[in-house]
Parts: structure tokens; sequence; C-alpha cells
């Protein structure tokens, strides 16, 4: 079913008007959401049964964090597991994970999510930079693959527990080569552009 996106511009060129109302005010806008609703629904009908059981603990996990706060302080290196969300795009990390913290704010930390699965190699049989792989040793309860390129940025309302924590060492290294990875390309292309200028 196909969405009106006249009625969605025009409600999002008349910011100031339509925040201050209830969208079951209008009329034509609610007829829109229970169309999308309907989409959605009709997509997830193609999901498998365990896709469906992570989607709902996932939502159910937004609703429940909706209007709460969390302020806790978590150590570099922490191991946590936290739920990445459900709605994201196909080749994004979703569902409930561990996940690594690199960095952390008052209400957000920087983490690089982790998996159970098998890195990816080359045809030599070399593991792909942008992962990284932890062992017991390492300070993880078993083999993990560290998803180095999925490093972000997410609420602590996302952190359902601790898991333990990372060997100094294993953390310095995951750093170094998550700083190399986001920053050597930035410095090789601005030195390209000096040479050309």
């Amino acid at each position: 079913m196909k969405i009106n996106t006249n009625i969605i511009n025009l409600i999002k060129r008349n910011e100031s008007k339509f925040k201050n109302i209830s969208f079951m005010q209008d009329e034509k806008l609610k007829k829109e959401f229970f169309t999308s609703l309907k989409n959605y629904e009709y997509k997830l009908t193609e999901s498998s049964a365990y896709e469906i059981a992570l989607w709902i603990e996932s939502n159910e996990k937004h609703l429940s964090a909706l209007n709460q706060n969390n302020f806790t302080n978590y150590k570099l290196g922490e191991i946590l597991l936290v739920d990445l969300g459900w709605n994201n795009y196909d080749r994004e990390f979703a569902y409930i994970h561990p996940a690594i913290v690199i960095k952390e704010t008052a209400t957000k930390i920087f983490i690089v999510p982790c998996s159970s699965s098998t890195p990816r190699k080359d045809k030599n049989g070399n593991i792909y930079p942008e992962f990284e792989v932890g062992t017991k040793l390492d300070g993880f309860q078993k083999d993990t693959v560290v998803m180095l390129y999925e490093a972000k940025y997410i609420d602590k309302n996302r952190v359902i527990s601790r898991l333990g924590k990372t060997s100094s060492k294993f953390f310095n290294k995951l750093y170094n080569k998550l700083f190399e990875q986001i920053f050597e390309p930035i410095h090789y292309k601005m030195k390209k552009l000096e040479n050309n200028s």
C-alpha cells in the first residue's frame, strides 16, 4: 500500500504547528500512519520465528526504556550486553549482542559490537582488518569476533547487563586498530589533497 508523501512533506514543512498536536487529531496523517503499520506488518510476516522473537524482545525493551535515563558509569574495555535495536537496515548490526566500551559520555557510550560468527577472510585465509578475534585470555567467555566497522555511539538505555572486561592488552590493540581504520584513510586523503594543490 502506497503512502501519500504529500501529507508527510506538508507536516514536515510546518514543524512548529504539528509538533504541538497529537497525530490522532489529524485524520489524514492517521490514515497514513495505519497504512505504514500495515506495510510493516506485511513485511514482518515474511520473517522467521527466530527473527520475530528477537523483534518482540527488542521492541519491548525499547518501550520500557522510553522516558528513562541511564547515567551509569561504564569503564573502558568493559564488555556489555546491549540491544542495538530492530529497525535497522539489512547490513547493519541489530538486536542483542555483546559490545566493548571504547568511550563514554554522561548518557552515551561509543561501543564496538561483538559476534559469535566466523570472521570474514580473504582468499589467502587472512582475517579482514575490520575484524578482531578475542579469546578467553582477552577477557571473553568464548572466542568472539569484534566488528570494528560497526563501531558507534549508542544510548546507555540500550545496555542490558555487564558481562566482563577485556584485558588491557586487547583493549589497546582494539583501540589502536579502530583509530587506524577511522583516521588513517582520512590522513592519506588529506596528504593526497595537499600534494595535488
